[in-house]
This record gives C-alpha cells, structure tokens and sequence, in this order.
C-alpha cells in the first residue's frame, strides 16, 4: 500500500477466538455475498494490492453482489511463529459465522500464499468450520521448498533435526535459535513446532509440496467439496525454476472430484508472488469474477 493511497472500508466487529476482531469490507456497498482474502506468511489486513483491485472491480458487476473482506487473524504479521493453520481455521470459521449472520448469501475463501494452505486445511474433517460456497488458491507455493531456496535444504534439515527433538521433549513452544533459521525470518519469533510444520515434508503446513506421492495429497484435494480455482503466479519467486507450475495444477485439478476443479485454473503470466504487475493483476482480477460468476 503505498501513502498515497486512499480507500473506504467499513469495520465489522464480529466475535473470534482472537479477542477484539474486526473485519474490513471494502468495494460495493450492501453486497450479497462475500469475497474472504486470506494473506501468506507476514501479511495482515489491507498489506497485499491486489484484493483492493478486485473489490473495485467488482462495483462494476452490481448484479453479482460481492464485497471483499480482509481481517486480522492470530497468525497475521509476525504472529505467524506461535500460530498455526488450526487457529487460521478457527478465526477464518468466526468471520464466516459473522457474515451468515449478517445476510451474506454466499461466502468465498480467497487464500494467497500460506492463506492458500488455510483453504485446504479448512477443508479438513478435523475442523467443525462454517461452510463456504468456494475457494481460490493464489500462489499455492511449498514452504518447504520456498524455504530451501533462502537457506539450502540441508541446512533446512538441520534445523528441522533440531525442531523435531525439541518438540519431541514437550518443548515445541520453545522459540528456535536464529542460527537454524534463515535471514527472512531473524526477525520472527518462531517456535519449534511452527518451523517444523512450514518446513518439514511431513509438516502440517504442506499441501502443495509436488514431490509428494499422490497417496498423501490424494485425499486432501479429494475432500474439497466446493468449487475450487488454483492460480499460479508464472514468476514466482518462492516457486524454484524446475516446477512445471502448469502440470502441477492439472495434477491437482485431476484429484479432485469430478467438476470441482474450475477450468479458470492455471498459471498468470508474469506474475509474481504478489501479482503487483500491472498486466498480471489485470488477468488475476478478470479470473476471479468469472470464477464467482461461474459459482453463482
């Protein structure tokens, strides 16, 4: 968001498992239907552009009748370290419970990033989480694999090593040594267990790992029961270069029950993580309103 930029929101109270919540809606007025953006590792509400460009875009189809909203979560900014996709769930199934309670008809997860992974976890029958009409996964990366490319996947191993015998000893709440982390996160607390879910194949936090056998990613994308669009960013920088991004989500689209997967899904060209180029945002922002038209 640059100083410069100006926009109207309006604040939603709503009760959370996280005290004091408030949801931010912003685009057309009285809407029908919502839009939930889900941000990654770090993010926080309004810290990510292009939900704004959707919401703007979305004035101009009165007809389909959605807002966008952004919110705080426990994992948002830096309490990533101590929180985990369990608590995403919990907090993102509040505001859900919240927006049916106001009227909204249909509810649709938008999750980028690691806001992608709080979609499949969402998914999971472990969780008693308040239905929703549809998901968008933007930037479905591996963290695992994000991660190895900042520090290289032995010294990630190492410090998994370490994480795990922590854990393993109760003490999986103790914050890891900066030394067995890399220099993107120094400055987040981060605890053993949370470094072991984001990095360790087996960890919680990987869904989108692509050297995975389809016997552990089988029947996470099998038990998506709603419309789903998968979007790439064709120049991510998290993503390492020998990722066919393509075939990967036709893989995923594959898994999935029959008709689930949207035909929309595929790579932006151009776009990196944040989709923040001009010409991708455009293609990202065109995408999702033919994905909420396709659902309606």
């Amino acid at each position: 968001m640059t100083p410069t930029e100006t926009f109207t929101t309006t604040v939603h109270p709503f009760d959370s498992p996280t005290s004091n919540a408030c949801a931010y809606e912003i685009g057309l007025h009285d809407s029908n239907n919502a839009l939930v953006f889900i941000g990654g590792l770090g993010d926080g509400p309004h810290t990510v552009p292009y939900p704004r460009a959707i919401a703007k875009r979305l004035e101009a189809e009165i007809d389909l009748g959605y807002s966008v909203f952004e919110f705080r979560l426990t994992s948002s900014f830096n309490g990533f370290g101590f929180a985990s996709l369990a608590n995403d769930v919990a907090d993102i199934s509040a505001l859900v419970e919240y927006l049916r309670s106001i009227g909204k008809g249909r509810v649709v997860l938008l999750g980028h990033s690691t806001g992608s992974q709080d979609c499949m976890e969402y998914t999971s029958p472990s969780h008693i989480a308040t239905p929703v009409d549809g998901y968008i996964l933007q930037a479905p990366v591996c963290d695992r694999g994000a991660i190895a490319l900042d520090m290289g996947v032995s010294a990630l191993d190492d410090g998994l090593k370490v994480a795990k015998e922590l854990i393993k000893s109760g003490r999986g709440l103790e914050r890891m040594l900066p030394k067995h982390l890399p220099p993107s996160f120094a400055s987040t607390p981060i605890s053993a267990e949370r470094w072991y879910a984001l990095g360790a194949a087996d960890g919680n936090d990987n869904y989108f790992d692509p050297a995975l056998p389809d016997e552990v990613i089988g029947p996470y994308w099998k038990r998506v029961n709603k419309p789903i669009l998968i979007l790439h960013s064709g120049e991510d920088e998290f993503v390492p270069k020998s990722v066919d991004k393509e075939a990967l989500i036709q893989h995923w689209k594959s898994l999935c029950q029959p008709g689930i997967a949207s035909e929309l899904s595929g790579v932006i060209p151009g776009a990196g993580h944040r989709v923040e180029e001009p010409g991708a945002e455009k293609i990202l922002v065109e995408t999702v309103v033919k994905f909420l038209k396709s659902i309606a």
